[in-house]
């Protein structure tokens, strides 16, 4: 007989696991590259849930003369039953503290990710049952109980199929992740000091010890810019790594078109290039950096 497919989106999982790895890709981001134990942790925790949504954003059943199947998502996670091993079939209702995912049952376990429909598979030589989440639980049971009974069922089932609504789905997270991935970048980066040294926060924040700085001036023009190699560009922001026209590098932390720039040289780092909003706060910042004095927080 033809293999009939049926696939239910798993809604709830997705709006349980796609906000967890937005946040957690967000946080890392923010953090940046350079606060290495929080930025790994976040990341790490922002990979999981994606891995956990690829698995769990849909549940596909499959059934033909020989076998009932199952698989998670992308197939990761698959299980397969003998038809000529299953004893009966039917629609069953999970109590909502069943939940979604994988769960071990008082008689079984549960493959499930939204809903509280199910179909429950009764088996000829074990006593524990298999209950699989869908949207079709009548439908999948007659057809499993007519391949039990060694009957095909002539007429045409409908196989529920939602490709054509998860694709604008996965777009819209595509383009949600990718406007959360950029704002950070619109926002204000931060900078802070102690005696000792100069903290400059966000995506490609840094540490600058005090005693690594050979020179802190002011410039009223930025160098001529060739390229980003690692850094954010758009409209005035010019935040990164950047390689300058006499193809030396830098890292730039400014708002074009509001001088004066602080220009910050190093013994072990490229020039660094900042400044702020406010033209006196990197006044003051310059002064700062020459006369070792404490300032609060600033808003670059």
């Amino acid at each position: 007989m033809e293999t009939k497919k049926f696939t239910q989106f798993g809604t709830l999982s997705v709006l349980l696991m796609l906000p967890l790895f937005l946040l957690f890709t967000v946080w890392a981001l923010r953090l940046g590259v350079n606060n290495n134990p929080a930025f790994f942790i976040q990341i790490s925790l922002a990979l999981i849930f994606f891995i956990c949504l690829l698995i769990f954003y849909k549940l596909t059943i499959t059934a033909d003369a020989e076998n009932v199947s199952l698989r998670f998502g992308i197939g990761l996670v698959r299980k397969s039953y003998k038809i000529s091993e299953i004893k009966s079939c039917k629609p069953v209702t999970n109590p909502p503290y069943y939940g979604i995912g994988i769960r071990i049952l008082p008689n079984g376990r549960l493959y499930n990710v939204t809903g509280l429909k199910a179909i429950e598979l009764q088996f000829k030589y074990k006593s524990s049952v298999v209950r699989i989440g869908t949207n079709k639980p009548e439908e999948i049971s007659q057809l499993i109980q007519s391949l039990i009974a060694g009957k095909e069922i002539v007429r045409n089932m409908t196989e529920t199929s939602t490709k054509n609504r998860e694709t604008p789905i996965w777009i819209a997270i595509f383009l949600l992740v990718v406007v959360l991935t950029f704002i950070p970048n619109f926002q204000e980066t931060r900078a802070e000091w102690n005696d000792n040294e100069l903290k400059i926060k966000g995506v490609y924040g840094m540490t600058i010890p005090f005693s690594e700085i050979e020179l802190a001036d002011t410039v009223s023009n930025i160098p001529a810019i060739s390229h980003r190699t690692n850094g954010y560009a758009f409209g005035r922001a010019l935040i990164g790594n950047f390689k300058l026209a006499d193809d030396s590098h830098s890292k730039l932390f400014i708002k074009k078109g509001v001088p004066p720039y602080v220009m910050i040289k190093c013994r072990k780092s490229v020039p660094i290039y900042i400044n702020f909003k406010d033209k006196q706060k990197t006044m003051d910042l310059y002064q700062t950096l020459n006369q070792g004095k404490f300032l609060p927080d600033l808003d670059i």
